[in-house]
């Protein structure tokens, strides 16, 4: 398809072209630091920028997330983008875990296992409020007389004993509460995997997280990993590296598991992926249309501000049209239903393994082979999808080229030509000094003497008033987070406190196993139905308010040091320059030297959170059962069954139930993670601000005043240099310009290279 890098009509790549213009930069700057005059602390900081300017390019990638319900065809489409069986498709789920793709040395599968802790703190509270159950522990295994929850603390699937208690409740779940009307229950399912995949997983868990390879011979045995749920629940990260032109190298492909899962964790690691993304590519089958799992997925990623970089592919199984007609009016429909989600969607219709069975002809089974050649005997249709795919493969170009050169290639463009021009004014300021007599030297002079003795002074006054200037700055964010977070005035809590109230718990659905199973059981499922609940909408609601708040304060940090910068703009050139004859000069000079300042004064927030590795705090709000929660519960079951047991005594006709008991264990329950909740949300709110924005500001206060010192440096350096330059022989003068017009002509080519880098056409 479109997956090798393209070659730019000089036959160049976009990494080989920009790597000529950093060493051309590169030699300017050293030829530079050989005219003293001209070399100052900021040409080392350029050359510094050059040099990480290839890595940085090569490091940044452009991400493409290809999602949908399952079995719309994802892991099909990704396998014909990248022309190879890379991942496994077929019938039913097939991706367990989102599959990342690159370009690689060599043909590599590198799966990142969990570790042991991580794993047993997922069972640990998938198991909460699973009871006891009468466990046998031997004297010396454990405490006895431990409440169910007590032993789930202390839970280690690497233990027989505990591995047996979790097969208990594994046949509990399945035999008494199999499915519910939104599928197999989640935690069962995390339990089903937990206990079959830890055979063949356990040797390759470590107590820290681990990476698996599998290259050469053994490289497609990836496929039964990430196929497996029972494996892939071992298995935190899957990254494959294909060697060869199939893959761009600025590209990452990412197959990602279905996003119609009962379990929000899932659908959590989806819609993170997403977030990060440069480009979405939704599949739809073409055998259902748009499902309303679809319409679920879709209204996620609006809320995430996600649309404006989506694509959508109906995924054409031509053996299940009878005619070309059919396919349109499937195509139709899922443009009405899309636009009905005021979407306006850009859809194109292909046939994923059509696409894949045309690269792979020559290595087609028989039976593959077959159903090619009986596809293409319906030409109208395999005539409209051939016309699909070439319009997504120029429409998919268009938009990779466009991020490509935005994400990878602009920016460092545009560093770039600030160095090289800055480089040639500096150039000419110097040439023109060069070039005057010993009287306009002196009054020269005497100005510079002025302009130093006041950089000294805002000096001194700019270092003892930031750590003030800041403290407001700090005041404000935590003013900002205690709207929020105290005051509430997003209505974040309210609205969750009343989310809670509101959820339907139906516990109906127990009372006919009730009798059977025990009013613990049934309480355990009603609480992790209750827990799931709270968990998905937290990632649909309050995850994408809270992201949007963190950002909008992250953005008033980096104004803020911007117009705090700015206020201290040293206006050298409004000082009385008219009557030095170089006044022109310097005043170019003084320019030049804020130009510097401005190249290097941006308070960059996203590397700042890399170096620090700050991360969000995780929790925000999360269904919690504690003892006092079980005792009230209980107690409150108890008082109601007996209500129930002594007026069906008093009353013939009566019939006893546990529905009423249950009814009221589960409003229990919503009543006191109300309470729980806001607590959380405290102390959520106190580790945004104690270990996300006060670090974050701090190191950005950091990062400032180093600058700032250096702005101010660079205002002394200016002084000496011009002295110096002064104080030159005649003869050294003109050895200097000699070598100064040969620079600035070495730099009008390399700033006439940069200036023509975006008129490169792409074949």
């Amino acid at each position: 398809m479109i997956f090798p890098a393209k070659t730019m009509t000089n036959k160049t790549t976009p990494i080989n072209s920009i790597e000529k213009i950093i060493n051309e930069t590169l030699t300017i700057l050293q030829r530079v630091e050989q005219i003293p005059q001209m070399s100052d602390s900021s040409s080392k900081e350029y050359q510094a920028i050059c040099r990480r300017i290839p890595d940085q390019i090569r490091a940044g990638r452009l991400k493409i997330a290809v999602v949908g319900v399952i079995k719309s065809g994802k892991s099909t489409f990704v396998n014909s983008l990248v022309g190879k069986e890379l991942v496994k498709r077929g019938a039913g789920v097939i991706t367990s875990i989102t599959t990342r793709i690159q370009k690689g040395r060599k043909n590599q599968a590198n799966l990142h296992f969990k570790s042991w802790d991580d794993i047993n703190s997922q069972l640990q509270k998938a198991l909460l409020l699973f009871p006891d159950d009468g466990r046998d522990d031997s004297p010396g295994d454990r405490p006895d007389d431990r409440l169910g929850n007590e032993i789930i603390n202390d839970f280690d699937i690497r233990r027989e004993k505990d591995r047996e208690y979790l097969k208990k409740v594994y046949q509990t779940l399945t035999c008494d509460f199999p499915v519910t009307k939104d599928g197999i229950r989640p935690q069962t399912l995390l339990i089903r995997h937990a206990l079959y995949g830890f055979d063949i997983c356990k040797d390759l868990v470590q107590a820290d997280e681990t990476v698996v390879r599998f290259e050469s011979k053994d490289f497609d045995k990836h496929k039964a990993y990430t196929s497996d749920p029972n494996k892939a629940f071992y298995i935190k990260d899957v990254c494959i590296n294909v060697f060869g032109k199939v893959m761009d190298p600025s590209i990452e492909i990412a197959d990602c598991q279905g996003a119609d899962s009962t379990d929000p964790a899932s659908l959590a690691h989806v819609l993170t992926y997403l977030e990060s993304s440069n480009l979405i590519i939704y599949c739809i089958s073409s055998r259902t249309g748009l499902r309303h799992s679809d319409i679920v997925f879709l209204k996620q990623i609006k809320n995430l501000g996600l649309l404006d970089n989506i694509l959508f592919i109906n995924n054409c199984d031509l053996t299940e049209h009878e005619n070309f007609n059919d396919l349109i009016k499937i195509e139709t429909s899922i443009r009405d239903n899309l636009e009905f989600l005021e979407i306006q969607p850009k859809i194109f219709s292909v046939s994923s393994l059509y696409n894949l069975f045309l690269k792979l002809e020559s290595k087609l089974i028989k039976k593959d082979l077959s159903r090619l050649k009986f596809w293409q005997e319906e030409k109208k249709m395999v005539q409209y999808c051939n016309l699909q795919t070439q319009k997504f493969n120029s429409f998919f170009n268009q938009v990779i080229d466009k991020n490509r050169y935005e994400l990878l290639i602009s920016n460092h463009l545009k560093r770039l030509g600030i160095i090289v021009g800055q480089l040639e004014q500096r150039a000419d300021i110097f040439l023109d000094l060069l070039s005057s007599d010993k009287s306009k030297e002196e009054k020269a002079i005497r100005i510079l003497d002025d302009l130093h003795q006041n950089a000294s002074r805002l000096e001194t006054i700019v270092t003892n008033s930031i750590q003030g200037a800041v403290s407001g700055l700090k005041d404000e964010i935590e003013s900002n987070i205690k709207d929020v977070f105290i005051q509430d005035q997003k209505a974040i809590l309210k609205n969750a406190r009343e989310y809670i109230q509101t959820a339907c718990l139906d516990v109906e659905q127990y009372r006919s196993v009730a009798k059977e199973s025990g009013f613990n059981q049934i309480l355990y499922l009603i609480f992790q139905e209750f827990k799931r609940k709270l968990d998905l909408y937290v990632i649909e609601d309050v995850n994408p308010r809270l992201k949007r708040f963190v950002k909008a304060q992250e953005e008033r940090i980096t104004s803020y040091f911007q117009s705090l910068f700015d206020s201290y703009q040293i206006d050298l050139y409004q000082i009385n320059l008219l009557k030095a004859d170089h006044h022109s000069q310097l005043e170019d000079m003084s320019k030049l030297t804020q130009q510097q300042n401005d190249f290097i004064a941006l308070v960059d927030i996203d590397n700042i959170k890399k170096i620090l590795g700050l991360q969000l705090p995780t929790r925000i709000f999360e269904a919690e059962y504690t003892p006092r929660i079980k005792a009230n519960i209980i107690t409150g079951f108890c008082l109601q069954t007996l209500s129930q047991i002594f007026f069906s005594l008093s009353n013939r006709n009566s019939v006893f139930s546990f529905s009423p008991a249950l009814k009221k264990a589960a409003v229990n329950i919503k009543k006191e993670n109300q309470k729980i909740i806001k607590d959380q949300f405290e102390q959520y709110q106190l580790s945004l601000q104690a270990n996300y924005f006060l670090p974050l500001i701090e190191a950005a206060t950091r990062d400032f005043k180093e600058k700032i010192s250096e702005r101010f440096n660079r205002y002394h350096f200016f002084k000496e240099e011009i002295e110096h330059l002064f104080s030159l022989k005649r003869s050294e003068k003109k050895d200097q310009k000699k070598k100064l017009l040969s620079i600035k002509q070495q730099i009008q080519k390399v700033a006439a290279d940069i200036a023509s880098y975006p008129e490169i056409s792409w074949e």
